[in-house]
């Protein structure tokens, strides 16, 4: 039974709300800036607890500590960046992130990504140009973020994530967060845009290949 949201001094309370007020205003337009120069800010990267965990699907430990958190997060946008710099990868709209505070003080954030994917290969599909729309691929994020008695981020655990509406299994989001963190793209400067872009036509592919299922 939920014990309700417990009481937070004033630092950590002003912390608190520095949270909310990140995630709201910053991860939007960190998403939607393709020409900043240097590495991404991580949002609410001050309000990170040194011991951080990401939590994935399963509740498993898929990053432990802030600096590996913010090089996941550094490397998750700078190659969105470049796919997008490509032309093959581009923004529907600006992502739009919806907050709420859970009975117990954690922070809900839902996060929903458009994008028009040039993905020319898929049978019945018109060839799309540079101004062409391309398939659409809808990512939905939802994530829970859990706040110590200092107003520090300790754990950001995945709920749930959908592509174009549809679920995708834990094991596939794990599989691709690993992915990122094996390749370690955030220390590298010059990221392959093509390689990120093609890793959006693999998720349309599966998301058609479970929709026939």
């Amino acid at each position: 039974k939920s014990q309700g949201m417990p009481p937070l001094a004033d630092n950590a309370a002003s912390a608190f709300y520095g949270i909310i007020r990140s995630l709201h205003n910053d991860l939007p337009s960190i998403i939607a800036e393709t020409e900043m120069i240097g590495p991404p800010q991580t949002p609410a990267g001050e309000f990170l607890a040194d011991s951080i965990e990401l939590r994935g699907l399963l509740g498993e430990v898929l990053i432990r500590g802030s600096d590996s958190y913010s090089r996941l997060f550094g490397a998750v946008i700078s190659s969105l960046r470049a796919a997008m710099k490509t032309n093959r990868v581009r923004l529907a709209a600006k992502p739009k992130p919806t907050i709420e505070i859970t009975p117990d003080g954690s922070i809900k954030m839902n996060l929903n990504v458009a994008l028009w994917i040039d993905a020319p290969s898929f049978p019945g599909q018109p060839k799309s140009s540079n101004g062409g729309f391309g398939v659409p691929l809808k990512i939905e994020i939802t994530s829970l973020y859990k706040i110590d008695e200092t107003g520090k981020i300790s754990e950001h655990q995945i709920l749930e994530s959908r592509l174009n509406g549809m679920l995708t299994p834990g094991d596939v989001f794990s599989k691709w967060i690993k992915g990122l963190t094996s390749s370690d793209q955030g220390n590298k400067e010059d990221i392959d845009g093509l390689n990120f872009a093609s890793s959006f036509i693999d998720a349309i592919g599966w998301v058609r290949s479970q929709s026939r299922k």
